[in-house]
C-alpha cells in the first residue's frame, strides 16, 4: 500500500515537472536522483516512469536510461490526426448516447472555458480545455475510447503546457477564441452525429494549425537568432 501510494506521489510529481519544464525535453531522468528530490525510495520512482512512458511523456533507451520525450513536428502532426479521428467519433457516438446529465456537463465545462479564456491564464485555459474535451468523450459512453482519448489528452497537454513555460508562447488563449467549442455544442444538443464529428474534427484541426504556425514561428526566431550570432 505504501508503495502504490508513493508510486503515485512520484508519478504526479514528475509529470508535473515535466509539464512546467522544470525537467526539459531531453533532459535524463535519473531515478535515484529523483527519489532523493521526491523524499522517497527508488523503486516508486521507477515504477512512476514507467507509467510515464506509456503516457508517451518519457522514452527509456535501453542502456541510456530514462529520458523526457522530445516531440518532432512530424510527430506533433500525427497526434493530431490521431485526435481528430477519436475526438470526431467520440462527438458523433456522444451526440447519440449521451444523457441529459451528460449534456448538463458538457454545457457547464464549456462555460468554465469560457471563464478561463476571460481570464486569460494559460494554463487555466488548457487545463479548461481538456475537461470540456474529455466531459464530450465521457458522454460517447465508450471506455475503450475514452482511454485513448484520455492518454492522448496527457501527452497533448504537456507538450502545449511544457513549450509555455520553455517560450512563454500561448496555444490557446487569444489565439484560440472563445466560440471554438459552441458549433460543437450546438450540435450535440441537436443530436446530429454528422454535425458534430464535423465540429470536433474541424476544431481540432484549426488547434493544429495554431499549433504547427506557433512552432515554426519560433523555429524562425531561433534560427534568426543563431545567424546573427554567428
Amino acid at each position: 500500500m505504501q508503495t502504490a501510494v508513493a508510486e503515485d506521489q512520484a508519478y504526479n510529481a514528475i509529470k508535473e515537472m515535466i509539464v512546467k519544464a522544470e525537467l526539459k525535453p531531453g533532459a535524463r531522468l535519473v531515478h535515484r536522483k529523483l527519489a532523493k528530490q521526491l523524499g522517497i525510495s527508488p523503486v516508486p520512482v521507477v515504477l512512476a516512469l514507467r507509467l510515464l512512458e506509456r503516457d508517451g511523456l518519457v522514452v527509456n533507451m535501453p542502456g541510456l536510461g530514462a529520458y523526457v520525450r522530445t516531440w518532432s513536428r512530424d510527430e506533433i502532426v500525427d497526434l493530431y490526426h490521431i485526435r481528430a479521428a477519436q475526438e470526431s467519433l467520440a462527438a458523433s457516438m456522444c451526440a447519440e448516447r449521451a444523457t441529459r446529465v451528460d449534456l448538463a456537463a458538457i454545457l457547464d465545462a464549456r462555460d468554465h472555458y469560457q471563464q478561463a479564456v476571460k481570464q486569460d491564464d494559460f494554463e487555466t485555459i488548457a487545463q479548461a480545455d481538456t475537461a470540456f474535451h474529455m466531459s464530450m468523450v465521457r458522454g460517447a459512453h465508450c471506455a475503450y475510447l475514452e482511454t485513448m482519448i484520455h492518454n492522448l489528452s496527457i501527452v497533448n497537454l504537456s507538450i502545449n503546457m511544457s513549450r509555455y513555460y520553455l517560450t512563454g508562447q500561448e496555444i490557446t488563449s487569444s489565439k484560440n477564441p472563445i466560440w471554438l467549442h459552441i458549433p460543437i455544442v450546438k450540435a450535440l444538443e441537436k443530436r446530429d452525429p454528422k454535425a458534430a464529428a464535423a465540429a470536433a474534427r474541424e476544431h481540432i484541426e484549426l488547434s493544429m494549425e495554431l499549433r504547427l504556425k506557433s512552432l515554426d514561428e519560433n523555429t524562425g526566431a531561433a534560427k534568426t537568432t543563431k545567424t546573427a550570432m554567428a
